[in-house]
């Protein structure tokens, strides 16, 4: 028997309305679990994209690494660069000048003169005082060549050859290169091919007296401070000051330049390393 409500309408069962309720509470539950799953899906798909985005543009750039930084460590090297290439190309053109080419025709002069010859010479040369002198076959091809490059410089270079004791020819060697060589270079020229000369000369005098053995030693001193050479000269002032205060911050830029450069490879191989294991 069912019972009635004040208005004498049967009151609603509680079951039935319990079974009528059920299915559209059913529904939305149904509708909101599809909404989260489609929200968690969205987000899932977003962190995706945002994973390869990340992974494609890489680490965020450094401060202090960046093109500006970059552009201006290049402009520094590149101006103090110039300017301790200068000085030092300035220091080069007169202490460290580059050895000149002479004629072919001093080499073999120069292997001839290193020949000793007992007999007496036969081809007549005029000094630079105007005496005739007489020379070996070897002494006169030295001379001859020497015509090629100075006329004045050969006739003295016939004057030495033709001296016979030891200490004086060594001595008028030296003097050739020494006192009638000009230090400009415009000269190098000749002085190269007198110094070739009278070193070819000196060689084969006794080198036990003291004297020959000084000058040989002065000879080669005085074409080592004129050239670049091997050997040192004790005379040549270091390169200016300039050179080092330019020199150096601009290597130093040049290495961190490198280092930049090594690091941004290194960075993108680590990229694409990891591209490549996924």
């Amino acid at each position: 028997m069912s019972s009635r409500g004040p208005s004498d309408e049967p009151a609603p069962d509680a079951e039935a309305g319990e079974e009528r309720g059920g299915p559209a509470e059913r529904e939305e539950g149904a509708e909101l679990e599809a909404r989260e799953g489609r929200a968690e899906l969205e987000a899932r798909e977003e962190g995706a994209e945002l994973e390869a985005r990340e992974g494609s543009a890489g680490p965020p750039a450094r401060p202090g690494v960046s093109a500006r930084s970059i552009a201006a460590l290049v402009a520094l090297a590149l101006a103090l660069g110039a300017v301790a290439g200068v000085a030092y190309q300035r220091y080069a053109e007169v202490h460290l000048r580059a050895l000149p080419r002479v004629p072919a025709c001093v080499r073999g002069a120069r292997v001839a003169l290193r020949r000793p010859v007992a007999a007496s010479g036969t081809e007549p040369r005029q000094t630079a005082s105007g005496e005739t002198v007489y020379l070996t076959l070897g002494e006169d091809r030295a001379v001859a060549c020497a015509f090629q490059l100075d006329e004045a410089l050969a006739r003295r270079l016939a004057g030495a050859l033709a001296e016979q004791e030891p200490a004086p020819r060594a001595a008028r060697l030296l003097e050739l290169v020494r006192d009638h060589v000009p230090a400009d270079p415009a000269h190098d020229r000749a002085a190269s091919a007198a110094y070739m000369m009278a070193s070819a000369a000196m060689r084969v005098l006794p080198q036990e007296v003291p004297e020959v053995r000084a000058a040989a030693e002065e000879l080669d001193q005085r074409h080592a401070c004129r050239f670049a050479t091997r050997r040192p000269c004790p005379t040549r002032p270091p390169p200016p000051a300039l050179v080092w205060l330019a020199g150096v911050p601009a290597a130093l830029s040049l290495l961190a330049l490198l280092w930049i450069g090594l690091a941004a490879s290194a960075a993108r191989y680590r990229r694409w390393t990891e591209r490549r294991g996924r």
